[in-house]
């Protein structure tokens, strides 16, 4: 029996490109908090942005979508390594044809490098604003085209009384005018630790908060002042 087809593995290029719709976005970072794979996906694809700047948007979107879906028979694991090495490839295709593209279109401007990635202030804890089990920390990674979040987050089994339920969270990020935008959200539960991945378009000295909220109640429960 073959494994079953993770179906979110495709999305990773379309939310790195901010193309899926607003319930999609939703959708894909409640998956990334449980999926390494699709988590993974996003950080290799973290650079592709800075390329894709330089053609129109449509066409760059273009270049990423998913190859047909096929039918191989084959064993899982065989299966499994053939899917890594498309999407690495895919990757690789994709600045290919975009330097490609430019050169076609009579662009004479060297395509630079991105910048290299700096992270400022790495695993920065967060401070509870209330009293619970959630704790976390997190990084800032500066990127040419705003700043991705990586968030730890861990739910405690609490020591005594009934075992609380899983909760939905949301991680908001504060600009310098004191406006919070949801960024990523995900459900978590006694014993969990989740790893969400969100992405803004603000660059590094543009965000001077990142919030943890109780999405039922819109309650913060941890924030850190950058």
């Amino acid at each position: 029996m073959s494994a079953p087809v993770d179906p979110y593995r495709d999305w990773g290029a379309a939310y790195v490109l901010g193309s899926l719709a607003p319930a999609q976005r939703r959708e894909f970072e409640a998956h990334l908090g449980g999926c390494p794979d699709c988590a993974a996906d996003v950080a290799a694809l973290a650079g592709v942005p800075g390329l894709l700047s330089a053609v129109p948007r449509d066409r760059a979107v273009a270049l990423l979508e998913p190859e047909p879906a096929g039918t191989p028979s084959v064993l899982p694991g065989l299966l499994a390594a053939e899917r890594s090495r498309r999407r690495r490839a895919r990757v690789l295709a994709v600045a290919a044809v975009v330097v490609a593209a430019l050169a076609g279109a009579g662009v004479t401007t060297l395509l630079r490098p991105p910048p290299a990635v700096v992270v400022v202030a790495p695993d920065v804890p967060m401070r509870q604003t209330v009293p619970s089990p959630v704790t976390a920390s997190l990084r800032l990674v500066e990127q040419p085209w705003g700043t991705r979040i990586e968030v730890r987050c861990s739910y405690a089994v609490p020591t005594s009384g009934p075992t609380p339920p899983v909760f939905a969270y949301a991680l908001y990020v504060v600009d310098g005018q004191g406006s919070a935008v949801q960024v990523a959200t995900w459900t978590a539960g006694p014993g969990s630790t989740t790893l969400p991945v969100a992405t803004t378009r603000l660059v590094r000295s543009e965000v001077t908060a990142v919030e943890i909220r109780l999405v039922d109640r819109d309650l913060v429960l941890l924030r850190v002042e950058l």
